[in-house]
């Protein structure tokens, strides 16, 4: 395996370990802490952006972070607030929807059934073409997935449909990504459609009536929400931009499939979920879906 391949995989993986985290953490702070879910989600993705374009703006001026797509900073910002809208607001404001009835587990069954929806408009839209490998392999990941957390946790609701809204967003937004070009690096790019993204979801939160007192949370709860404005925001968003860059936009998608297995695992060590067989066999299936997605690479 080469140097480049290597570096995909680390960054891929641990995007997806830091994604995986999120679950748990934000059904967490909505079910126990009672936080609102687009106030949640914008106050935690405004402070994930500043704090992500702060840090170009020390190293390297102001002019580092001014948002350019083909040289126009009018493109640059539609850009980034296209995407914005998709990957923040979209994919993680209906996942916060769907926390409020839906368990961690089952949300990230269904947000994550993407690549699916991914690898049909790829086909079609990036000349990503789909085969008969590709096809059986991302099947036997939702089948993996599905097994992983369980059939009997399937139920209907408004909640599931509000995670396949966020799983339709997150696939329309890869498109957008490698489709448009954007002139400065993946972390800047992340920074600007975290911010946008965030601006959106308070502006929801307005209309919603949303309020919550921050000096209402407990000390777990701080840990928590630093740990999603950090790891599973900063981390996540920005290793996954940068791997979806490098690779393409099926292949960086294929991996996904490992986000509901890390967020079981911390759901076992956070919200007390307990170790069943179907882990076990989802595990092995998920392994399978991968192997079989990303053998020539």
């Amino acid at each position: 395996m080469t140097t480049r391949n290597m570096n995909f995989l680390l960054k891929v993986v641990i995007a997806t370990l830091c994604m995986g985290s999120s679950f748990p953490t934000g059904k967490y702070l909505i079910s126990y802490e009672n936080m609102p879910p687009f106030l949640m989600g914008g106050w935690r993705f405004m402070a994930a952006g500043i704090f992500m374009l702060l840090i170009p703006v020390f190293t390297r001026g102001v002019q580092a972070i001014i948002p350019t797509s083909e040289g126009s900073v009018a493109k640059g910002l539609l850009l980034t607030a296209v995407v914005g809208a998709l990957q923040t607001t979209g994919t993680m404001g209906f996942l916060n929807l769907a926390l409020e009835s839906v368990t961690s587990s089952m949300s990230s069954i269904i947000l994550f059934t993407n690549p699916l929806w991914l690898a049909i408009l790829a086909h079609y839209l990036l000349h990503d073409k789909l085969n008969k490998r590709k096809i059986i392999s991302l099947i036997i990941g939702v089948a993996g997935v599905i097994v992983c957390l369980g059939l009997e946790s399937v139920k209907g609701g408004t909640g599931l449909f509000y995670a396949f809204l966020g799983s339709i967003c997150w696939a329309v937004c890869t498109v957008v990504s490698k489709r448009f070009v954007f002139d400065k690096d993946s972390w800047v790019f992340t920074g600007w459609q975290l911010f946008l993204g965030a601006l959106f979801m308070l502006i929801i939160a307005w209309i919603r009536d949303e309020k919550y007192n921050i000096g209402d949370l407990q000390i777990w709860g701080w840990v928590w929400f630093i740990w999603l404005i950090l790891p599973a925001s900063v981390g996540s968003f920005g290793l996954w931009f940068s791997a979806l860059r490098q690779g393409g936009a099926t292949l960086a998608s294929g991996f996904l499939f490992l986000v509901p297995l890390f967020s079981t695992i911390f759901s076992i060590f956070t919200l007390h979920d307990g170790l069943s067989i179907q882990l076990i066999i989802g595990g092995c299936l998920i392994v399978l879906s991968l192997f079989l997605l990303n053998r020539e690479y």
